[in-house]
């Protein structure tokens, strides 16, 4: 395995993903194309996670040897790079979307659900900010909705990187959540039940006053059975917020009193 720990080349890694680098020139013809790597890859993350992804099991699963996909792919860091940027086409905007608001709704929501169907994205450290084709679209399009408001470049840069924050730690813990019984063996009630017995036996007025009183009020019976696993509820109400927050930004930034 330690084939896999090879350096990346962050020039490199960008000329992959924007498909500029130049084709090998010693060796046979090439037999296998960089996409066919990739997808293979994003195959077996699907199935198995992302631990399971290895430069020698994508050569496996091709009928190849792992040095002969260094030709195409320089490290398994540029491999999971690529990944992601596949993961998922990036579609527009709907045209009927009007306002800033309704169109980063829609983002939000559309990169949630990406996250949903790629789980194992999440588990792809980050080495840098968005480089890639797909990933400059998805952030071209949350620029060109805030682009109406008046702000500056630097205030919509940081707006993005306060939602993407959301959307990611969201599907962070929604996952987490819903992978609960394979990472323990344990069925997701027993933990649910075991939480209720926490929050009846040991929280109490004397200690935790305000958290006593808020399930004196019943208010986690709303949490006991999500809408989905993918606290489908929680995400549109933390959703409003961080855009209800970027709404008074904008009223303060560029009507002052």
């Amino acid at each position: 395995m330690a084939t896999d720990q090879r350096q990346a080349d962050p020039n490199r890694t960008l000329d992959l993903l924007w498909d500029v680098q130049a084709p090998p020139t010693r060796g046979p013809k090439p037999a296998l194309s960089l996409r066919q790597i990739v997808d293979t890859g994003i195959a077996i993350a699907d199935a198995e996670g992302v631990a399971a992804v290895s430069m020698r099991r994508v050569a496996d699963e091709l009928g190849y040897t792992t040095m002969s996909l260094y030709r195409y792919v320089p490290s398994k860091t540029d491999l999971l790079e690529l990944m992601v940027e596949h993961a998922s086409v990036v579609p527009d905007i709907p045209p009927e979307l009007t306002g800033w608001r309704d169109k980063l709704r829609w983002w939000a929501t559309d990169t949630a659900d990406i996250y949903r169907r790629r789980r194992w994205a999440l588990d792809v450290p980050m080495n840098a900010p968005p480089m890639g084709p797909n990933q400059i679209k998805r952030m071209e399009q949350a620029l060109a909705a805030l682009d109406e408001t008046g702000l500056s470049g630097g205030e919509m840069l940081g707006i993005l990187v306060v939602l993407s924050g959301f959307v990611r730690g969201h599907a962070q813990l929604a996952t987490t959540l819903a992978d609960v019984e394979k990472r323990t063996g344990v069925p997701q009630a027993a933990w649910d039940q075991a939480y209720g017995r926490m929050l009846t036996s040991f929280v109490n007025p004397a200690e935790h006053p305000v958290l006593a009183r808020i399930v004196a009020d019943e208010s986690f019976d709303g949490y006991a059975e999500p809408d989905d696993e993918w606290l489908g509820d929680d995400f549109a109400f933390g959703l409003d917020l961080v855009l209800e927050g970027v709404a008074r930004y904008i009223e303060r930034r560029v009507s002052p009193e």
